[in-house]
């Protein structure tokens, strides 16, 4: 390929150098014709070249050349075969219609009861200090005196006594012969005497004592009912 274009660029040279006089002397009955004023300006005007050979049809030989020239130079090996045009891009198809905007939904507040679990709690207890008075009793022995009857024995001087009939009579009668005598009588005495004795003593006191009391009683769990504020979408 890169001979055929060498031979193409050549064989252009070589047409360019046979049209190179020609167009020298096109040039100078131009401007003949532009002095003398007459018809024949127009028509060496209109005739650009002898023998039929225009001034585009140059124009496009040198422009051949000048891409043959530029095929030459342009790399080694397949360099030489211009590339198709690419193709034209196809027209972008019509953007289909936007949709239409869905409608805002209406949003509204309403009061929802709800059913909710209640924990039961355990007892809380706690300690506290009271005073209470107490009684408490005991035994002791103790010494002490004591009165009693006893029966016993005294003497005494008395006179004595004798008996005597009395007249012509079987009477007695008892009298004092003036001797004396002592004599022993029972006699009942009270005697104080010592007694030891057990006896109870009672105490009363008072004292301090610490008690477990509840201080929260314990709650079952259950359930209860309660009101929310929500939100749903009115269609």
């Amino acid at each position: 390929m890169n001979k055929i274009s060498k031979k193409l660029l050549a064989n252009l040279s070589g047409m360019l150098l046979l049209i190179t006089p020609h167009l020298s002397l096109n040039a100078a009955e131009e401007n003949a014709a532009a002095n003398s004023g007459g018809s024949a300006a127009g028509d060496a005007a209109t005739q650009s070249a002898i023998g039929g050979v225009s001034a585009g049809t140059i124009a496009a030989v040198v422009a051949i050349a000048a891409a043959a020239a530029a095929i030459s130079d342009s790399g080694s090996g397949g360099g030489a075969i211009t590339p198709a045009p690419a193709p034209a891009p196809a027209p972008a198809p019509t953007p289909a219609p936007a949709p239409a905007p869905a409608p805002t939904p209406t949003t509204e507040e309403y009061i929802a009861t709800v059913v909710v679990d209640i924990p039961g709690t355990a007892a809380v207890t706690g300690t506290a200090t009271a005073t209470r008075t107490t009684t408490t009793t005991s035994t002791a022995t103790q010494t002490g005196t004591a009165t009693r009857t006893v029966a016993g024995t005294a003497t005494r001087t008395a006179g004595a006594t004798a008996t005597q009939t009395v007249g012509t009579s079987t009477a007695t009668q008892t009298y004092l012969t003036g001797a004396t005598f002592v004599e022993e009588y029972d006699v009942v005495n009270e005697e104080v005497y010592d007694v030891v004795e057990e006896v109870e003593v009672s105490q009363v006191t008072e004292e301090e004592y610490t008690t477990t009391v509840t201080q929260t009683p314990a709650i079952a769990a259950s359930t209860g009912t309660a009101t929310a504020v929500r939100t749903r979408q009115v269609n």
